[in-house]
């Protein structure tokens, strides 16, 4: 033989006038005009994995590699089986123990989320992204990925695609336009994660308050619209990722940004959650006098404060369709002139 080579030979027991022994494999290397053999024999399950033949000589080196997999005599088979999850429809066929089946992720038949530059990112020349489930050696399906696929969901590419952008201050404000936007649909919001990834965008936005106040009314906006959300979804999220308290954190901590001594109260009000925080001296602070009320939606645009509105045409067809009405809430302090009975009174 001439030159480099690395050469692999597996003999069945049909193959034994051949003169190696049943179910064997030899491998066999050349080079300088040398041949080296190697013969692996009675093969087992301990040889499972990569072999790699390597043949290093004054012309060069050459290597090769085959992963081996052994199957017992009698091996077992996983059944075939459906799986569906968010991120598509799998069918797995019959596979036999001890092999890690793959099937392609479902192709996306949508664009890929704008980024807040209003742009958008088309990723080309990717490799086939694929999922992965292992059947064990007792015929049983065990471990699974699908985390190289895209979720099913429009919505849901779009707001998983929107956490792997950068968000600063140049971007922060149309950010919060579109998460306005995205969330007045909130109660068609049919996956877990839906939820979880909002939070974990309005939590980005909350970092930027102290630079940049009105995105405190995004913020304000978005929570309200989440409270839209099925109520057995917004559970989940709660369970897995504390996703409520977050958000009402969020909430909590416009309040905190913006008082001073300059602005000791702030008031914001949107559909389904109402904001007043105070700043008070506890030497003259007797009590707190709060009226909530319900007023049906009468315009086609709900009021921001600082100049911002956002069409809710939408979310007031729901709110009239159900009957609901839009919330109205105002508090303020009790001194000394005013006890709270007699403001309550009032």
């Amino acid at each position: 033989m001439n030159g480099l080579g690395c050469e692999w030979l597996f003999f069945k027991p049909a193959d034994e006038a051949v003169g190696v022994d049943s179910q064997s494999l030899v491998i066999t290397a050349w080079g300088d005009g040398l041949l080296s053999e190697v013969i692996l024999s009675n093969i087992d399950v301990t040889l499972n994995g990569n072999w790699e033949c390597l043949v290093t000589s004054s012309r060069g080196n050459i290597s090769n590699q085959m992963e081996i997999v052994v199957l017992e005599t009698s091996a077992p088979y996983c059944f075939a089986d459906r799986v569906s999850n968010n991120k598509g429809d799998f069918r797995w066929p019959k596979t036999l123990a001890g092999i890690l089946a793959f099937l392609p992720c479902a192709p996306t038949t949508f664009g890929s989320a704008p980024n807040p530059s209003g742009s958008s990112s088309h990723p080309s020349g990717q490799r086939q992204k694929k999922a992965w489930r292992r059947c064990d050696r007792a015929g049983r399906w065990a471990e699974e990925d699908y985390t190289q696929c895209p979720y099913a969901s429009e919505l849901t590419r779009v707001l998983h695609q929107l956490t792997q952008i950068p968000i600063n201050i140049s971007n922060a404000q149309h950010l919060g336009q579109q998460l306005v936007a995205f969330t007045n649909r909130a109660a068609h919001f049919t996956d877990v994660m839906d939820v979880i990834f909002v939070t974990h965008l309005v939590e980005r936005l909350t970092r930027l308050l102290e630079k940049q106040k009105d995105l405190g009314d995004y913020i304000s906006d978005i929570a309200s619209n989440m409270m839209l959300v099925e109520e057995h979804i917004l559970w989940m999220a709660q369970n897995e990722a504390r996703a409520c308290t977050r958000i009402v954190q969020c909430v909590e901590r416009i309040a905190d940004l913006a008082l001073t001594e300059d602005n000791r109260v702030i008031s914001k009000v949107s559909a389904n959650i109402a904001l007043e925080a105070f700043l008070i001296k506890p030497s003259n602070f007797l009590g707190l006098s709060c009226t909530a009320l319900q007023q049906n939606p009468t315009s086609a645009k709900f009021p921001i404060r600082h100049g911002h509105s956002y069409p809710i045409k939408d979310k007031q067809g729901e709110h009239e369709a159900s009957g609901e009405s839009l919330l109205s809430f105002k508090c303020h302090t009790v001194n000394n002139s005013a006890l709270p009975a007699s403001q309550l009174s009032k």
